[in-house]
């Protein structure tokens, strides 16, 4: 297939204002925010439903808070969220004075408990005796300094967190980067993807102290957003993860988890709420129902225990605290809230509230093309943009990124009744790119009423009238969508 360049750069509008505003600013500092802190700091409703109708104004004046905080919270205030979590869901805990001690340095021991607890295996690890066998090199270590964790360690060996050449655990050693994200994408179950890539080489400037036996799993616990690199484009994978660190590492690998276990993520309106629903088993908490209308229009009910943990920026509030008028998150499984987020009205972006997340990749031929992703998840905004030209690329982030895409967006109108083709005839336009000859273009989109859509358009022989849009090509159209 012979493509003319000047009409490809006359079609590109949108890599020429990409390419200018790259000029300005300087992309390497606008990278996306790593899960790590800067080197320097070590960072990286009760009532009735009509009283209050107005979302998360003063919550800690006007409603009840949760103490889930630790003493030395302040020592990684961007963590906090996460280890409230982590520490609600029991995954993580504190010392005895009270204290978190979140910029220590985790143990791999640590890692792998936390893991194990993570994937809801604890009572198998609790239930096994601390006489079991670990043949581990370093066993005798385990049993002096460890032996609470055998039953979690045994566990994690049976479910195959562990590299089939390890000989040893080395429990007290800090665990590092690369040695977490391994762990944790074995936790997702995710070890043959992860073989899949080992020869995909990641575009890190460090990425020759990457084991060549880690390649694999970094590359996807980059791609399930579960990790990510720092603000000069390196990876750092012998650093040292923190225990701030390793709350926000979970929190992510949590959410992929509960996505493969086919939880939903819907965001919008608390339209009714109610706890006077019965326990439906003398040992289990009662469960009330809440309604959302989603930011696509649907309501859509669901059941949710009164003391079920909400977030609110850095607070924590029970859920018997939410009231209708609330803008929330909240995730599902079997139509039982098992995480949610109050949503700040300001940063519900208007235009764009339905969509949840937005990724795209677009490639003209071998040499050029375009990457974008976005997400627009409890109020907060992240976002990039790739372009390559002639073999270069060059990349956006941040505010800059944000606008630009949050334009495309509106401009697409994508909804999750489209066709596949009728979502792509509106990127198209919107990128301005209607009517150039292109090689394949993936899109994956996440709606606000739970729907997940993701379809590939090919034109195996460069003209437009060869494309195909076949509708079968979706992929789990959720709740909000007309097929599945």
């Amino acid at each position: 297939m012979k493509m003319k360049k000047t009409r490809i750069w006359s079609s590109l509008l949108i890599c020429s204002m990409i390419v200018l505003l790259l000029a300005g600013t300087g992309y390497a500092e606008e990278l996306p925010e790593t899960v790590s802190a800067p080197v320097d700091t070590g960072q990286e409703a009760k009532g009735d439903a009509e009283a209050v109708t107005e979302p998360a104004a003063e919550i800690e004046e006007e409603r009840e808070t949760l103490e889930l905080k630790f003493g030395d919270a302040d020592e990684a205030s961007w963590a906090v969220q996460a280890i409230g979590l982590m520490k609600s869901q029991a995954i993580l805990s504190g010392y005895e004075d009270g204290n978190f001690r979140p910029n220590k340095p985790v143990s791999r021991v640590e890692a792998v408990v936390a893991a194990v607890r993570l994937m809801g295996l604890e009572d198998e690890a609790k239930a096994k005796s601390g006489d079991i066998k670990l043949a581990f090199t370093d066993a005798a270590a385990i049993d002096k300094k460890f032996k609470w964790a055998k039953g979690y360690i045994a566990t994690a060996l049976e479910h195959g967190l562990f590299d089939t050449s390890d000989t040893k655990l080395d429990p007290q050693k800090p665990a590092s980067r690369v040695w977490v994200s391994a762990l944790l994408v074995k936790a997702l179950g995710l070890e043959e993807e992860a073989l899949a890539l080992m020869t995909s080489v990641p575009e890190f400037k460090d990425v020759s102290a990457i084991p060549a036996g880690s390649i694999g799993y970094v590359n996807v616990a980059v791609e399930e957003g579960i990790i990510t690199g720092y603000p000069d484009e390196t990876f750092k994978p012998n650093r040292n993860v923190t225990r701030a660190e390793l709350a926000s590492l979970l929190v992510r690998t949590n959410d992929n988890l509960l996505e493969q276990a086919g939880a939903i993520t819907v965001s919008g309106e608390v339209t009714a709420i109610s706890f006077e629903t019965e326990q439906e088993a003398a040992d289990a908490p009662a469960l009330g129902s809440i309604t959302v209308k989603s930011f696509n229009g649907d309501s859509l009910a669901f059941k949710i225990s009164a003391e079920l943990p909400i977030t609110y920026e850095d607070e924590f509030i029970p859920a018997s605290e939410l009231v209708v008028g609330d803008l929330v998150s909240l995730t599902a499984e079997a139509d039982i809230v098992l995480n949610a987020s109050l949503i700040n009205e300001e940063e519900a972006n208007g235009a764009n509230a339905g969509l949840i997340e937005w990724k795209l990749e677009l490639d003209l031929d071998k040499d050029n093309g375009l990457k974008m992703e976005y997400e627009n998840k409890k109020g907060e905004t992240k976002a990039k943009i790739e372009v390559k030209t002639n073999g270069k690329k060059e990349k956006l982030t941040g505010e800059e990124a944000a606008q630009e895409l949050e334009g495309i967006l509106e401009a697409a109108k994508l909804t999750p009744e489209l066709s596949a083709k009728e979502m792509t005839d509106q990127l198209l336009a919107a990128l301005d790119l209607q009517d150039t000859s292109y090689k394949s273009l993936e899109v994956e989109m996440k709606f606000s009423n739970g729907a997940k859509l993701e379809f590939e358009s090919k034109q195996e022989k460069g003209s437009k009238e060869d494309d195909e849009h076949e509708d079968d090509e979706y992929k789990d159209r959720a709740p909000g969508g007309k097929k599945r």
